[in-house]
């Protein structure tokens, strides 16, 4: 059939069906956004890679721009329901029709290129962005930063939240050759926002190679925790007595900070009202209190790390129970570590998607004393629910896949 008469799900599983390369050429990628005139958008760009929380610090900054008074596009990955989540116009997302006439137009110039489907989905993002006169563009990088699809875009601010071990087989096994990866996105005389406290010397070499000027925390800002508020301390201003974010006040800090080197005019008042808003589906989500049922996407050992402390501050009265599903590229050992110790029992199960870890994974690397293994996430929350009462606390985490399943096995509850 005539891709021109695709459909959205048509074009869905198109996407889908597109092969996974190992190599990125962003010169074709560029080529092709050329084609659709995608390179000379003359909105303010904010580039947002790192290990952790580029999520959060999108949303972060997404809410402050758009709560004073810009007209703001925001590109994230990956969804969590569904696609439509990954570009939002003004805060609302995109029309299933607008899309596919972006996916059409995608299509039609690309030739013989073979894309990915970041690639393509990517370069639509953009293409549903020229259509709207924004002032601002926030694009979250997908993986990595050097060879990642949204560098084709030279943003006047990038940012990277932090540095930490994942994607070992694409980005490199040590922290060096991951920052020398992520410091791609730097530009030639931009300002790079960095919020990882113990910086790779690669860091500071791509930065002198690029002639980026790095804006690093602890040495031209931070940000100071106190009981009820937070402080945030810039080379360009200081605000004392913020509010607590409902997301991590880390990733908070860097997207406050990065708009204040950006020299946009953000109104002091609507910034301390808008910081207590933001919040995302996945991300340490409570979606249940009798018993209480906790969504967090976190699916490495710094994220993992990050909701064990957010765990300690929660009186459990019961039991802590996991329903737990990663993919098989993960250190399973690595992001059960810091939860380890605090769980009574692991419910691990399958994935419904080929990248799942396999059952010899799980049964390999979770504690077998005290863990059930399933064929998949229903089949788990099933038999957990038998085993729960009021007072426990219920944790979703591995992988994007494992909190989306569970969402829609919820949701067909109600």
């Amino acid at each position: 059939m005539c891709k021109k008469n695709f459909s959205f799900s048509m074009w869905i599983k198109y996407l889908e069906k597109l092969e996974k390369k190992n190599q990125t050429n962003l010169t074709e990628i560029k080529n092709i956004a050329k084609k659709l005139n995608l390179l000379n958008l003359k909105s303010f760009f904010f580039t947002v890679g790192g290990t952790n929380g580029k999520g959060t610090t999108c949303a972060m900054l997404e809410r402050l721009l758009l709560d004073s008074g810009y007209q703001v596009g925001l590109y994230t990955s990956p969804h969590l329901l569904n696609f439509t989540e990954r570009v939002r116009v003004n805060g609302l997302y995109v029309s299933e029709i607008q899309y596919v006439s972006a996916f059409f137009a995608v299509y039609s110039v690309k030739s013989n290129h073979s894309l990915s489907y970041f690639e393509f989905v990517t370069l639509a993002a953009l293409f549903l962005f020229k259509k709207y006169p924004l002032d601002v563009i926030i694009l979250e990088v997908g993986l990595g930063g050097r060879l990642d699809a949204t560098n084709i875009i030279d943003s006047n601010i990038s940012i990277i939240t932090n540095i930490n071990i994942d994607h070992t087989s694409i980005l490199g096994s040590n922290r060096f050759s991951i920052a020398r990866e992520k410091a791609g996105i730097f530009r030639k005389n931009k300002i790079s926002v960095i919020g990882e406290k113990n910086l790779p010397i690669s860091i500071y070499q791509a930065a002198k190679t690029s002639q980026t000027i790095l804006k690093i925390i602890n040495r031209d800002w931070r940000w100071k925790e106190h009981s009820n508020n937070w402080d945030l301390i810039h080379s360009n201003i200081q605000l004392y007595n913020l509010p607590i974010p409902q997301i991590p006040l880390s990733n908070a800090a860097i997207a406050l900070s990065a708009l204040f080197y950006s020299n946009l005019t953000i109104n002091r008042k609507i910034l301390r009202n808008s910081i207590s808003k933001v919040q995302l589906q996945g991300r340490f989500q409570i979606i249940s209190y009798f018993p209480v049922i906790i969504l967090d996407v976190a699916h490495n050992f710094h994220a993992a790390s990050y909701l064990a402390k957010k765990i300690n501050q929660i009186d459990i009265q019961g039991k802590l129970y996991v329903i737990f599903g990663v993919l098989k590229d993960k250190d399973i050992l690595s992001i059960i570590s810091p939860l380890k110790d605090k769980v009574y029992y692991w419910y691990a199960s399958l994935l419904p998607i080929n990248r799942s870890a396999t059952m010899n994974q799980l049964k390999k690397n979770l504690p077998a004393q005290n863990t059930f293994f399933f064929h998949s996430i229903d089949h788990a929350w099933k038999s957990l629910k038998k085993a729960i009462n009021k007072k426990d606390v219920v944790l979703v985490f591995g992988s994007f896949i494992t909190v989306s399943e569970f969402i829609s096995i919820k949701n067909k509850e109600i």
